[in-house]
């Protein structure tokens, strides 16, 4: 049985194949830096260019220091990334982007940083944000979101190094709709971060675009929180308070000037009894995500 490597390198591909060569002969000489033995994990995520034709051949090459993991079809970064780490056999799993943004030379950062503050997952940011506007604006959006669900959750990216400990607790069926950073937040004592150089050697902008980066702010908000759940109850309870004040008030009116409520008193009953129905649906939500 071969030993166990020091560090799995997870590299999400996707129509990256001219990139790969440079990334995993920069992937090796950090190892060597750092006096560490290191596997390489590529998942083709679905690639529609010859990404799975080079990685095959840098697995002839590099023999057991480089795997190759080919998704049936095209799942996203995140589940790509996810089936990279599951499947990871180092002490320790980084995982970085196929574009080289940032550098591998970044992960001296991120190792020293790891040793030297315990944390179970360490997460490479960037100081500036070098994207495009909607870029820049969805990740805000997601970190904010993010914080909501986890509120002890550092500053985030795709650049992470995770220790084995953590990888070993992952559970292996989560679906295709997965998302990185909460599941590790869950199975995670300590988190931190470190500022790193944007560094790469692309500068094509993001692969997410509005649509997509929406996409996972909903799946962040349905899927992990209950956030939304709670809204519903709130509403409800505003709803229910402010229609029956505005009921006593038409009472009010009817004992005192002998006002005719008519049609605003069918509008306050809606209103309460909707606003009733809404915090009766948050609460048997509220149960249901709890047993899920």
């Amino acid at each position: 049985m071969a030993p166990r490597p020091d560090l799995t390198v997870v590299v999400p591909v996707f129509n990256g194949a001219n990139a790969l060569p440079a990334l995993c002969a920069a992937i090796q000489e950090q190892a060597r830096q750092l006096e560490l033995s290191v596997e390489v994990v590529f998942v083709d995520d679905g690639s529609t260019d010859n990404s799975w034709e080079v990685i095959v051949e840098l697995n002839g090459q590099h023999q057991d220091r480089v795997r190759g993991l080919r998704l049936a079809r095209n799942a996203g970064q995140q589940a790509a990334t996810y089936c990279g780490i599951v499947e990871a056999s180092g002490r320790w799993v980084a995982t970085i982007d196929d574009d080289m943004q940032p550098h591998p030379r970044e992960l001296q950062k991120l190792w020293a940083h790891a040793q030297s503050s315990g944390a179970d997952v360490t997460y490479g940011v960037y100081p500036t944000l070098h994207h495009g506007l909607i870029h820049r604006i969805g990740t805000r959006v997601f970190r904010f979101l993010l914080r909501r669900v986890l509120p002890g959750f550092p500053d985030g990216s795709s650049f992470r190094l995770i220790c084995g400990d953590v990888v070993d607790a992952l559970p292996t069926a989560v679906g295709p709709r997965v998302l990185v950073d909460p599941v590790l937040a869950w199975h995670s004592r300590s988190m931190s971060s470190v500022a790193v150089d944007h560094g790469g050697s692309r500068v094509d902008g993001s692969r997410y675009s509005l649509l997509a980066l929406a996409g996972i702010a909903w799946r962040l908000l349905f899927t992990y929180s209950v956030l939304p759940l709670r809204v519903i109850v709130v509403v409800g309870l505003v709803s229910s308070t402010v229609s029956f004040g505005m009921g006593i008030f038409y009472l009010i009116q009817k004992l005192t000037v002998g006002a005719q409520p008519g049609f605003p008193a069918l509008i306050v009953s809606i209103a309460f009894f909707s606003g009733v129905i809404l915090v009766n649906l948050g609460i048997l939500g509220e149960y249901v995500a709890r047993l899920y």
